[in-house]
Parts: structure tokens; C-alpha cells; sequence
């Protein structure tokens, strides 16, 4: 495979699993804001932290407007002009799959594309009120499809890894900030609050994720932090828990005969993961820890893109 198709393929993963991980992030987000803070009575993240987790604070200033709601959604969710942005993300993964149309059956184009053609009519409509959810709702369904319809039709060989090698860098990268919102806001803070308020947070935590059912199911019909967090960061069973995430990324690249060259921060992300003091963790110090994986999960993005691209 030619490095300039795997890295195309490498890319549309990574910005249609970026969409998907957004909407979550706005939608996990908007539940604390109205559900959480007006009854712990504490100050949240609020949408402008929402701006910096996302690592898009640099570029949200130089608009020079107010971090509100508003804004912050339009800014997140609708700016094409924003490379953090969903509407940027869902026109990447078109602009790659659209080079690489050969690689994939029929259906995904015909799946992406009617993606970006309804999303933009959402979003030229305004996403005031109800229609920000179905805008969220769409981004989330319509990527669940496409994940299930390549894993469905794809030969296992190389494309299918450089597919699921971008799908699953992004998705540690944008889990560790969702759990930043809503787990990082409330560790530590939670001691005056009513027991349902508390198990609230993490039930809500778990259901952004598609995880709350399989959370009663494989760990406990209760809801505690310590559980909850173990679960979401140690589970090698659940798709969208960051070791999981990490032990397909190394299968991928295992596959592609190149995990001797990256496994510096790969075996360096298992370790932190193994030694996390996951009770310490719900008492504080969970934002600094999950900013220390987004760091390394960009340092090993810098080793594949040495590895596999820029070659030609």
C-alpha cells in the first residue's frame, strides 16, 4: 500500500472518529451544565474549559467573542473553518474517503457523503434548541454505521489496519477529554452532594460513552468513581475504554510489521496505565493524568507519521 493511501485512509478515521468523539464531548458536556452544577452548587468546566480541553483555545481567541454557549457550540460544532470543529472533521473524512474510493465498497461514500450534505443543511439552519441534539444524535449514529459497515465488508489486511489504527488513536485521545469534562469537574468536589447527584455523574459519564449498560453488566449495578474510572481506563473488554483502545492500536501495528519503531511512548502509555492508582485518582490529580496520555498518544501520532507517511 502506498504511503499516501494509508495515510488518506489513516486520516479519514481519525476525523470521522474526531466527529463522533465532538458530538459526544458537546453532548456530555451540555448534561452537566443543566443537570450537575445548578445542584452541587460548584463551579463546573464551563464552555470555555470545554475550548481549551479540546486544545482550541489559540484559535477561539483570535475571534475575539465571549465564551459562551453559543458561541462556543457554533465555534465546535459548525465553523468549517475551524480544523477542531465537527463540520471541519465530517469534510476531512469526506475529502479523504473521496481519494480512496477504490479502497471501499460503494456504501461508505454514499454514507459519508449523505452525512456532510445533511449535517451542512443542519447547520445552515442553526443548531438552536432541539436541533442541536438531532445534530449531535446524527453525527453519532451515522459513524457507529460506518464503523460497523467497513468492519463488515473490508478484507483484513492493510487498509483495514490503517483504519483502525487512526479510529482508535482518536478515540483514546477524544475518551481521555470527555472524561475530562465530566469526571475531572466533579473529583473531589462531590462530598456535600446527594448520593444520586454523585452516581449521576458517572451514570452520565458512562451513557456518553455507550456504556453505562455494559458497565451493570460486566462490573457493578452500582455507580462509584473508583469503579467507573477503572472501567473506562483499565477494561480490556469495552471498545471505547482507553486500554482496549491501546491494545487494538498495537495489534495494528504489529500487522503493519511497525511497532518496533513507535513502541517508545506505546509501551510508556501501558505502563502509566498499569501503575494508575485509580483510587488516588477519584481524590484528585485525574485532569493532570489524563492530560499526561493525550500528550503521549500525540508523541506516538509523531512516530507513526514518521514511520508510514512522507515516504514518497
Amino acid at each position: 500500500m502506498l504511503s499516501r493511501v494509508a495515510e488518506n485512509i489513516y486520516w479519514l478515521a481519525r476525523y470521522m472518529e474526531r466527529a463522533d468523539g465532538l458530538a459526544r464531548l458537546i453532548s456530555a458536556t451540555t448534561n452537566t451544565m443543566l443537570d450537575i452544577a445548578p445542584v452541587v452548587k460548584q463551579q463546573v468546566r464551563g464552555w470555555d474549559q470545554l475550548i481549551a480541553i479540546t486544545g482550541n483555545a489559540e484559535a477561539f481567541e483570535k475571534g475575539g467573542i465571549p465564551a459562551s454557549e453559543r458561541e462556543v457550540i457554533d465555534f465546535l460544532a459548525a465553523d468549517v473553518s475551524n480544523p477542531g470543529s465537527i463540520a471541519f472533521a465530517i469534510k476531512a473524512a469526506r475529502e479523504n474517503l473521496r481519494t480512496t474510493r477504490e479502497v471501499f465498497p460503494r456504501e461508505a461514500w454514499e454514507l459519508v457523503n449523505n452525512l456532510y450534505l445533511r449535517s451542512k443543511e443542519m447547520i445552515e439552519g442553526g443548531l438552536s434548541g432541539e436541533k442541536r441534539q438531532a445534530f449531535l444524535d446524527l453525527v453519532t449514529h451515522e459513524n457507529l454505521a460506518f464503523t460497523g459497515l467497513l468492519n463488515g465488508t473490508l478484507c483484513n489486511d492493510d487498509e483495514l489496519e490503517a483504519l483502525r489504527l487512526g479510529q482508535f488513536i482518536e478515540r483514546a485521545d477524544m475518551l481521555t477529554r470527555i472524561m475530562d469534562v465530566q469526571g475531572s469537574a466533579m473529583v473531589g468536589r462531590m462530598e456535600d452532594a446527594p448520593k444520586p447527584v454523585r452516581n449521576g455523574v458517572w451514570l452520565m459519564l458512562l451513557r456518553s460513552l455507550s456504556g453505562d449498560q455494559i458497565y451493570r453488566r460486566h462490573v457493578s449495578p452500582r455507580m462509584r468513581a473508583q469503579d467507573v474510572l477503572a472501567f473506562l481506563l483499565k477494561d480490556r473488554k469495552f471498545p471505547r475504554a482507553f486500554q482496549f483502545c491501546l491494545t487494538q492500536v498495537e495489534r495494528s501495528l504489529t500487522a503493519l510489521g511497525g511497532v518496533q519503531d513507535v513502541d517508545d511512548p506505546l509501551h510508556e502509555m501501558g505502563r502509566v496505565l498499569y501503575e494508575a492508582d485509580i483510587h488516588g485518582l477519584t481524590e484528585s490529580g485525574l485532569h493532570e493524568f489524563l492530560d499526561g496520555l493525550q500528550v503521549r498518544l500525540g508523541e506516538l501520532h509523531d512516530r507513526i507519521n514518521g514511520r508510514y507517511f512522507n515516504q514518497e
